[in-house]
């Protein structure tokens, strides 16, 4: 007897197929299927009656398996709202939260004397055994494989929380009502917000549950494992492209099985089929980096909610300085505040200065000011380390042609090239060419140009020759690409044989360095006037987390800002620690021009290699607005208007909630020609609409 069924298969599909099998399978069962001459992965959606099938039921094809672990309902909720409310396909979302159909052996582990081990040979060298007491012992059956693979036990450190921490965990983890709850941790910088959320992890463990910890960057996930470990005596999951078939598939099992356990990662851990999960930590949540910008775009942070909505969890949002939609949603009573106001190590919070660059101007050939200098010296005679902070990789942004000015381009982007002296090619940030330094001069065809403005590579030579005799270190996402150098890094700056550090965005999020005690912030006006909406918000963010680095053990540290606005209302509530004079101001000025969080907007972005065809799109969604009365804004051309060998140009749609937003959109998609749709990218939430 045959079974029909609704199945989805992975990839850029919306509707699903229908498929047969000789038994039922249960929703959400994983499969499969046959598609296009090719075995494909799928998941079943829905078992459907013979009598609604309208075409021949011998064209129907079989499916070829399926996997012994199901998706829950919960997920198959989520995945369905994930895909309507980003716009994204159904199967795409599959293949993403999967990443393939988990068909990988997976060894199990073995078990003896209450111990687990990974493998055969750890556990013969863990007791010395002969291979014939081997033999023995799986013969008796003393010697046992497991599936579990998650190997907590107990707490191998006690997790030890102050009255303000204990205080909040007690608010948090209710055990009374383990219902869906939104919380945001909101704690200065070394005030412990991790141990307080790890004492969180550690009360979910031991209730037998899964617990979700998301960080904004992968380069994060292995001073966290390493300070996990510490107190959970093992390792936790981790997340990401990375990883192997194999520890995707062990990962997978374990989550669909409801197996106990922590799993960390980047944004597309938030994607993951949990069986048990309910606990979900989102931390740094405040980073650009949850939101999804190429391909499927979609916000991990607002998806972490969601998700915890659908599980019946507990979310919790963790920052020292949070995003202005989660404050607002604070001040609307749709999240559950907490606040930590001094430091873990009762160290006060560091000293900050603004240094008028218009009266302590450096020389023209330098950067850094006298009284940068002056206090770094100081520093260093008394052993400190000294971070200077300058959010621009390379040596040098701009070259120029030194007789007619026209600065060197990308040949696939409009953007200028920026001077990487380490590698010694010039280098486009947006597709990622790479080109000789030696360039001819297209409008003049001189061969000689000049490096303008400064990168992390220009400041480290300055520093270097300022501070002769100390040891600099360039920190940013360049240097922490291996594995191998960023754990000499890292144990070169814990041992204090690295003095000075030179570092872009990425050392503001969760590092800790203990003998750091002077941050100097060399360029605070380099994104101020950016004409993205978020310029003011993320700037504050990322100054206030950057001074976090400083004094966060021993001793106050100082923070020392370079700037040619000192009277900017962004250096003043730095310097006065007055957040919330700048929270207001700012949440102000973005209900008065009606942008969010007080409306939501979708960004049609249309990409297109001709532009006489960009055009021709442009002008047939202005004809489908004005006959339908859609009032859109645009079009107009992206901030790069030529990336990757493709124009772009931009329209709006600003409505006052997601039901509306989501009409217009699927109204416009309705009228598009089809041809068209594959040349448009939506997004919604855009992080910058400039």
């Amino acid at each position: 007897m045959s079974y029909y069924f609704e199945v989805i298969p992975f990839g850029q599909i919306q509707e699903s197929l229908t498929y047969k099998h000789s038994q039922i399978l249960p929703q959400g069962s994983i499969v499969q299927v046959p598609l296009r001459g090719k075995i494909q992965g799928g998941v079943v959606l829905c078992q459907t009656k013979e009598s609604d099938i309208k075409f021949d039921l011998k064209k129907i094809l079989k499916i070829k398996s399926f996997y012994t672990h199901t998706i829950s309902k919960h997920n198959l909720e989520f995945y369905q709202y994930l895909s309507l409310h980003y716009f994204i396909d159904l199967g795409m979302v599959f293949k993403m939260a999967l990443q393939q159909y988990p068909t990988s052996d997976i060894k199990n582990y073995f078990t003896y004397q209450n111990q687990i081990f990974t493998s055969q040979k750890s556990l013969i060298e863990g007791f010395s055994l002969s291979a014939k007491q081997w033999k023995d012992l799986i013969t008796n059956k003393q010697i046992t494989q497991i599936t579990k693979s998650f190997l907590f036990q107990k707490i191998v450190k006690p997790i030890s929380l102050n009255d303000d921490q204990l205080k909040i965990f007690n608010n948090i983890w209710k055990k009374e009502n383990k219902s869906f709850s939104n919380h945001l941790i909101d704690g200065v910088t070394g005030s412990g917000k991790t141990e307080l959320y790890f004492k969180l992890i550690e009360e979910n463990l031991i209730s037998g549950k899964q617990t979700l910890v998301l960080l904004p960057e992968i380069a994060l996930t292995e001073e966290w494992s390493k300070r996990f470990s510490q107190y959970f005596g093992c390792d936790p999951f981790v997340w990401h492209s990375k990883q192997t078939k194999q520890q995707k598939s062990r990962i997978l099992r374990s989550l669909l099985s409801g197996e106990p356990s922590v799993i960390i990662g980047a944004r597309s851990a938030v994607l993951l089929p949990f069986k048990n999960l309910k606990l979900i930590i989102c931390d740094e949540e405040h980073d650009s980096s949850y939101k999804q910008e190429e391909g499927p775009r979609y916000h991990a942070k607002d998806m972490a909610i969601y998700k915890a909505k659908c599980h019946n969890a507990i979310c919790t949002l963790v920052s020292a300085s949070p995003s202005l939609e989660s404050l607002y949603n604070l001040k609307s009573k749709k999240i559950i505040g907490h606040k930590l106001l001094s430091q873990f190590h009762k160290t006060e919070l560091p000293e900050i200065n603004v240094i008028d660059m218009n009266n302590f101007k450096p020389s023209s050939k330098s950067w850094i000011s006298k009284k940068i200098y002056d206090e770094t010296l100081k520093n260093l005679k008394d052993k400190n380390q000294v971070l200077f902070f300058l959010n621009r990789r390379g040596y040098a942004p701009t070259k120029i042609c030194a007789s007619c000015h026209a600065a060197l381009q990308c040949h696939h982007c409009a953007v200028n090239l920026v001077y990487h002296k380490r590698i010694d090619r010039l280098i486009c940030h947006h597709c990622s060419s790479f080109y000789e330094p030696q360039q001819i001069c297209k409008m003049c065809s001189s061969e000689k140009f000049i490096s303008l403005g400064i990168g992390l590579e220009r400041l480290q030579e300055e520093v270097e020759r300022l501070f002769p005799g100390y040891k600099s270190q360039v920190f940013s996402s360049d240097t922490l690409k291996s594995k191998k150098s960023k754990k000499t890094l890292m144990k070169d700056i814990f041992n204090q044989q690295t003095n000075l550090l030179i570092g872009s965005q990425i050392i503001g999020k969760s590092f800790h360095f203990p003998n750091l005690k002077l941050v100097n912030i060399i360029d605070g006006d380099s994104s101020l006037f950016s004409p993205d909406f978020r310029a003011m918000e993320k700037t504050y963010q990322l100054l206030q987390q950057v001074a976090g680095r400083s004094g966060r053990e021993g001793e106050r540290g100082r923070v020392l800002i370079q700037t040619y606005s000192p009277q900017h209302p962004i250096f003043e509530s730095i310097k006065n620690q007055n957040r919330d004079d700048f929270i207001s101001m700012e949440l102000s000025r973005r209900e008065q021009n009606k942008l969010p969080p007080y409306t939501k907007i979708a960004q049609l972005q249309l990409i297109h290699p001709k532009l006489p065809h960009l055009r021709d799109i442009c002008m047939e969604i202005l004809s489908i607005s004005k006959k339908h009365q859609l009032f859109i804004l645009g079009p107009t051309p992206s901030l790069i208007p030529y990336k990757k060998n493709h124009y772009q140009e931009n329209f709006y749609f600003k409505e006052s909630n997601y039901v509306d937003l989501r009409k217009k959109i699927t109204l416009l998609k309705s009228k598009l020609t089809p041809k068209y749709l594959r040349f448009m990218n939506i997004d919604i939430d855009p992080l910058s609409i400039a």
